[in-house]
């Protein structure tokens, strides 16, 4: 068994969630669809929210 260290989980959300949040929201917004354009704004909204965050924690 391994046992997740706080910096293990963080890695995480700012290698791998992050990134991919921003990506897919992007790649939505690009669709000119209304819905996939809002949920596209909203995932970039939280990426960025996320990455904020993460460089607050750290600082």
């Amino acid at each position: 068994m391994t046992s997740d260290t706080p910096l293990e989980s963080d890695d995480f959300l700012h290698e791998e969630l992050i990134p991919a949040l921003l990506l897919v929201g992007v790649i939505l917004f690009i669709v000119p669809e209304p819905v996939t354009s809002t949920l596209g704004i909203v995932l970039v909204s939280l990426g960025v929210a996320l990455w904020v965050w993460d460089l607050l924690v750290r600082a």
